[in-house]
């Protein structure tokens, strides 16, 4: 299941016991984010479900899935973010050891979409050319969005500057844990560019 994201919103970095909203770190225009489930063949069971999370992702086992009108797994999507998550809380991008980096916060809401009914079958090569006819959209191989580029470093400064001077110096070190699309982000490909559309999901 694919799911395009219009705007990506600005991140909120980690450090310690301090939460700092950015005001532009992070944000982007558009972006696609997918979950896929695995299924039996012969009995139709679930059998996982795979969350993507910026570039990468896992597999969850059915038995560790939450679930909404009986049999309908629930897939969080982060604030701002979008990444995808099995359960609400926060996930930390960065090192969770030290408590350092950019958060994902994923919670209940009364919005929601519900894919089971709302969906559109775009691709099924394996049944065979003409069986189902792509959208135009899906042939679209350039970016979606503009290659943006943020004045990190001003923002960052003013970070260290409400900070203890005792641990000024080395968070200034801590942020090269940060993720690199905190400094700067492409406007992403669509899905067909994407190595999961034919291969496996990456771990």
């Amino acid at each position: 299941m694919w799911i395009f994201c219009p705007l990506n919103g600005p991140a909120t970095l980690k450090i310690g016991l301090m939460n700092l909203a950015m005001t532009k770190i992070g944000q982007h225009v558009s972006d696609w984010e997918h979950y896929t489930l695995r299924v039996s063949n012969f009995t139709g069971e679930l059998w996982q479900v795979y969350f993507s999370e910026h570039s990468g992702g896992g597999w969850v086992d059915a038995y560790d899935l939450e679930y909404i009108e009986g049999n309908k797994p629930i897939v969080y999507s982060s604030k701002h973010g979008h990444a995808s998550f099995p359960h609400p809380g926060l996930y930390l991008q960065g090192s969770s050891k030290l408590g350092i980096g950019v958060r994902n916060d994923t919670a209940r809401s009364k919005y929601f979409v519900d894919s089971s009914s709302k969906y559109q079958i775009v691709a099924a090569e394996y049944l065979g050319d003409g069986v189902v006819t792509e959208p135009c959209w899906l042939q679209y191989m350039r970016e979606w969005g503009p290659t943006i580029v943020y004045d990190s470093r001003s923002e960052l400064d003013k970070i260290i500057s409400i900070l203890p001077i005792f641990v000024r110096f080395s968070v200034e070190n801590i942020f090269d844990l940060f993720p690199t699309e905190l400094y700067g982000e492409e406007g992403p490909t669509g899905p067909k560019e994407k190595d999961n559309w034919e291969g496996d999901e990456r771990w």
